[in-house]
């Protein structure tokens, strides 16, 4: 249930441009960059921090392989991020083996 986010201006920039499929303040948070325009704001008071963590988590899975127990500590981390460390984590596997 965490939302994706992003900011008015994208969101603008998106619907003029007609890609945005079925987006909108039901299923994405939007800031003006001063507070959240959703009525109401958030589902928990970490949202985006859920949606983060739960992308990476997405992510990861994709590599079709355990993940055993890892710490892993990200900073403005996005899909291309998350692709470089998966690329990462199966290049260590093909090594080891």
């Amino acid at each position: 249930p965490a939302r994706t986010f992003t900011t008015a201006e994208h969101a603008r920039a998106l619907q003029a441009s007609g890609r945005k499929h079925g987006g909108g303040l039901h299923n994405a948070l939007v800031s003006d960059g001063e507070r959240w325009l959703n009525p109401p704001p958030l589902r928990f008071v970490d949202e985006p921090a859920r949606h983060k963590l739960l992308d990476l988590l997405g992510d990861l899975a994709l590599c079709g392989r355990p993940l055993g127990p890892m710490h892993v500590e990200a900073h403005c981390a996005g899909h291309a991020l998350h692709v470089e460390l998966a690329r990462a984590l199966l290049a260590a596997d093909a090594g080891a083996a």
